[in-house]
C-alpha cells in the first residue's frame, strides 16, 4: 500500500512538474522538472527493488536538485516539494522491506520419547519330573504246599493188613 502511495505521488509530482514551463519563471523550467522526475521515478524503482540505499541516495539527488533550482522558482513550490520528499524519505525504511508473507512459525512437535518396553522374561518352562513308573515286582506266587496224601493216619506202603 505504501509503494501505492509513493508512486501516486510520483504521478502526481510528474503531472506538476511538467506542467512547468520556461514561460513563468516561477515554475520550474523545463529540463529541470525532466531530471526531478527521474530523481524521483529512481527513488520509486529501487524502492521496489527493496534497495533501501540506491533510494535513499536517489532521494538525495532529488533534494539537491530542489535546493539547486533558480532563485525564480516561487518558494512555495520549493517548499511543497520539499515536504513532499520529506514524506518519500519517511516511506523509504517502510516500503524498502519485503513485502511480509506470513512465514511458518515453528511448532513444537513433540519428539517420541523412547519408552523401554519390557522384554518379556522367560517363565522357566517346568521340566517334566520323571513319575515313577510302576515296575513289575515279583508278586509272590503261591507255591502248592505239597501235603501228603490223607491216608487215614497209615503211611503210605504199609500194606499190613
Amino acid at each position: 500500500m505504501h509503494r501505492l502511495l509513493l508512486l501516486g505521488l510520483a504521478l502526481a509530482a510528474a503531472l506538476l512538474l511538467t506542467a512547468c514551463g520556461s514561460s513563468n519563471p516561477k515554475l520550474i523550467p523545463q529540463d529541470r522538472a525532466d531530471s526531478l522526475n527521474s530523481a524521483v521515478d529512481d527513488v520509486a524503482s529501487r524502492t521496489d527493488d527493496e534497495d533501501c540505499d540506491g533510494a535513499e541516495e536517489a532521494l538525495r539527488e532529488a533534494r539537491n536538485q530542489v535546493s539547486e533550482l533558480p532563485a525564480e522558482v516561487d518558494k512555495a513550490l520549493k517548499r511543497n516539494i520539499t515536504k513532499w520528499l520529506n514524506h518519500i524519505a519517511d516511506e523509504i525504511p517502510k516500503d524498502c522491506k519485503p513485502e511480509s508473507t506470513p512465514t511458518p512459525t515453528a511448532t513444537a512437535t513433540e519428539t517420541p520419547t523412547e519408552t523401554a518396553t519390557p522384554s518379556p522374561t522367560k517363565t522357566p518352562t517346568p521340566s517334566p519330573t520323571d513319575t515313577p513308573t510302576a515296575t513289575p515286582s515279583a508278586s509272590p506266587t503261591s507255591t502248592p504246599t505239597v501235603e501228603p496224601p490223607d491216608t487215614g493216619g497209615v503211611l503210605p506202603g504199609d500194606d499190613d493188613g
